[in-house]
């Protein structure tokens, strides 16, 4: 890592998530033109990453890398539009992390959006890696059917068709009430949700 890389760690209170499940809260990290953000996507990470959008910088960022399971749709809609507006590229490292639920919608805000190794994913359910598409859910103890958020569910496909990915709602309706559906690195390109499976040039 460079000299005088910061990073950013986010405490957040869990309000509710479109993907069950405890993990980590929202981080975010810099180094160079490259960022990295992972953890849960909560109340008030929008704000947080517009502030983190904000901080001067002598090189600015060019790419944010995602790990994430998901978390609130609004909050993920936010940043995604966000990255947008900022002119960012997104990727993914198929092979060791997840992008699981309302981290999609991040990806998808990507003016260039690299789906590194998605070409070794094997499409469908039973993949543990990945870019993973589900409707959304109130937060509960379990995912059920009765705790499907129709009003959620269209905030994400009305994002996916706002970022020219209208087909990636076809993914989302494919998973089961409890399950992820992942596709591989070909139909992210079809669909296009992704625009390459390399890594970003440097």
């Amino acid at each position: 890592m460079e000299v005088g890389a910061r990073w950013f760690v986010r405490a957040l209170v869990a309000v509710g998530s479109l993907h069950a499940g405890a993990c980590i809260a929202m981080s975010l990290s810099e180094n160079g033109a490259t960022a990295t953000l992972s953890g849960k996507i909560e109340q008030g990470d929008d704000e947080r990453f517009r502030q983190f959008l904000a901080e001067p910088r002598a090189r600015p960022l060019r790419v944010i890398y995602l790990n994430s399971r998901g978390g609130l749709v609004n909050a993920g809609v936010a940043i995604a539009r966000q990255i947008r507006v900022a002119r960012l590229a997104t990727a993914v490292d198929a092979l060791s992390v997840t992008c699981d639920s309302a981290c999609t919608l991040l990806f998808a805000g990507g003016v260039q959006r690299y789906y590194i190794g998605g070409d070794k994913i094997f499409e469908g359910f039973s993949a543990m890696s990945g870019l993973g598409f589900h409707t959304a859910h109130f937060k509960g103890d379990a995912v059920t059917r009765n705790s499907k958020s129709d009003a959620g569910t269209e905030k994400m496909r009305e994002l996916f068709r706002e970022m020219g990915q209208p087909r990636a709602v076809d993914l989302m309706d494919q998973a089961a009430f409890n399950s992820l559906y992942r596709p591989c690195g070909q139909t992210a390109l079809n669909l296009h949700i992704a625009t390459s499976l390399s890594a970003p040039p440097l």
